[in-house]
């Protein structure tokens, strides 16, 4: 099997089929023009997507401008914070055989006392009664008729979501070739233990979430490691003409996680008070609330939004790129606070500030060293919570004057 290798961002010349320019463009999201040197010859360059995929004969792997083992902390940590790096998975060769390897480990304290059990709905239709009987949708679908009978009940098993996402992860990881041995196994294993289970019903973009207890919390970082994975392969969950064995992540996407999971912890508040996705208030430009927008960063107290932040996968030199401050100002305007913080993943270790005085507000800009430690990117992640810290009291304080 021939092996096209491509890294992050950077332009690689090369002899294409039809098969591979469709990976790349629809499955890898990689920018594919005809070069000028030959019919079948192309120039690629990959965007902030990460992984493998399968084209015909051809494996395509992407491979990030971070080391692998700097990617997987930002994964890992995520995740989960008590996790300690493994000497295995940082020499991974490829993200790929990483996450596999990570999915494996994250696994095995989850099922090591058995697959969690718990209620789950059924809607059927029996010639028995069982549960109750759903006469809505009797009379919607079989009017007249008194058989079969809809009907609906729950049952206690092991066929529920949970278990279901980490079979489905299995699987897809599992279809790629070329991970060493003891990872192979692993995957094996992990799939004859997952055996039997009801695929989930799956759409691109909308993997279902899963609601946490006391009783499934030990499942937590496999489950929202198997999230990632099946929407790194949305490809093959969209009705697409291109269906290829393959995962992958995108890196803004690992990088915007990160910061936030890592931001709520060092500043020691929950999900409510650091949102994140439809879990966040709405917030809007227009006294008629038709603008609506979402930061990427908020934090709630007393009622109110505090701070808004937006975060920034790419290099800075230092200022800002306007239309990242503008955006920046338009989140501090609707969330009605003086001060935004604008974040980029790479630039000069100062910071920087740009007061608007027309409008009465202040962004101030940072850059993360991602490439670095993961106890000195920590530190990095701990100044800016201190920061907002500092901006929340700010607005807190506000209020009482």
């Amino acid at each position: 099997m021939r092996t096209l290798n491509l890294r992050e961002y950077e332009e690689k010349s090369c002899s294409l089929t039809p098969a591979e320019i469709d990976v790349l463009r629809h499955r890898l999201g990689c920018q594919v023009t005809r070069s000028d040197t030959g019919e079948d010859h192309y120039l690629v360059r990959p965007q902030d997507t990460v992984g493998a995929a399968i084209a015909g004969n051809t494996a395509i792997v992407i491979r990030p401008k971070l080391p692998v083992a700097r990617v997987m902390f930002l994964i890992a940590h995520a995740l989960d914070p008590q996790w300690t790096r493994d000497a295995k998975l940082a020499a991974a060769d490829s993200v790929t055989d990483a996450v596999a390897g990570l999915f494996a480990h994250l696994c095995h304290p989850a099922l090591r006392t058995g697959l969690l059990r718990g209620y789950r709905d059924n809607h059927e239709r029996l010639h028995t009664v069982r549960g109750r009987i759903d006469f809505t949708e009797q009379l919607r679908t079989s009017p007249g008729r008194s058989l079969p009978l809809a009907v609906s009940y729950q049952s206690h098993d092991e066929d529920i979501l949970e278990n279901q996402l980490l079979a489905a992860a299995v699987d897809t990881l599992h279809r790629l070739p070329g991970y060493p041995e003891d990872s192979r196994r692993s995957l094996t294993q992990l799939r004859m233990t997952l055996a039997g289970l009801t695929p989930p019903r799956l759409r691109a973009h909308r993997i279902p979430p899963v609601r946490w207890t006391r009783l499934n919390q030990h499942y937590r970082p496999a489950v929202e490691l198997a999230r990632l994975i099946l929407s790194g392969a949305e490809a093959d969950l969209a009705a697409r003409d291109v269906q290829a064995a393959g995962f992958a992540i995108r890196m803004s996407e690992v990088f915007e996680h990160f910061v936030r999971n890592a931001l709520r912890r060092a500043l020691g508040v929950d999900e409510r008070g650091f949102p994140v996705g439809k879990q966040t208030p709405k917030l809007y430009l227009d006294d008629r609330r038709r603008l609506n927008v979402q930061p990427d960063l908020s934090r709630w107290a007393g009622g109110r939004c505090r701070f808004v932040g937006e975060l920034k996968y790419r290099y800075d030199a230092g200022n800002g790129a306007a239309p990242n401050v503008y955006q920046t100002v338009a989140y501090a305007l609707a969330a009605g606070v003086p001060d935004a913080m604008l974040i980029y993943a790479h630039g000069p270790a100062t910071g920087t500030a740009h007061y608007l005085p027309g409008l009465g507000a202040r962004i101030h800009v940072r850059h993360l060293n991602l490439n670095t430690e993961p106890a000195e990117l920590l530190s990095q992640i701990q100044l800016l919570a201190d920061h907002i810290d500092r901006l929340t009291i700010a607005s807190l304080r506000g209020d009482l004057v």
